[in-house]
């Protein structure tokens, strides 16, 4: 009884860590995305300026940023692009959402 107690604790313990070290923005789909566009930082882009180059809608707006942000390890609020600079966007196929690109 006491093994199968430690080996209860034991597997919750491993759970709990799992769960802290996963990705916790499973729901943003973005993230979840295998394809990406490449695009060059020009004069006064900015991370929500190319969010909406993609997407008219609010919401997948702020996902798209925050995916923009973390694919390309930027710093938490997008700042500190640089003329030149590449970017991974990622896009999301035709069947999941629409979208509207301008490259």
């Amino acid at each position: 009884m006491k093994c199968m107690k430690k080996r209860l604790f034991q597997l919750a313990i491993v759970l709990v860590a799992a769960a802290a070290f996963m990705p916790f923005h499973l729901t943003n789909d973005y993230l979840r995305s295998s394809d990406f566009d490449t695009v060059t930082i020009k004069q006064n882009d900015s991370v929500w300026s190319l969010a909406a180059r993609y997407t008219t809608n609010e919401k997948r707006a702020a996902e798209l940023r925050q995916a923009i942000i973390e694919v390309n390890g930027l710093a938490p609020d997008g700042s500190g692009l640089r003329l030149g600079q590449q970017l991974q966007v990622p896009v999301l196929g035709r069947s999941e959402s629409p979208q509207v690109a301008e490259k």
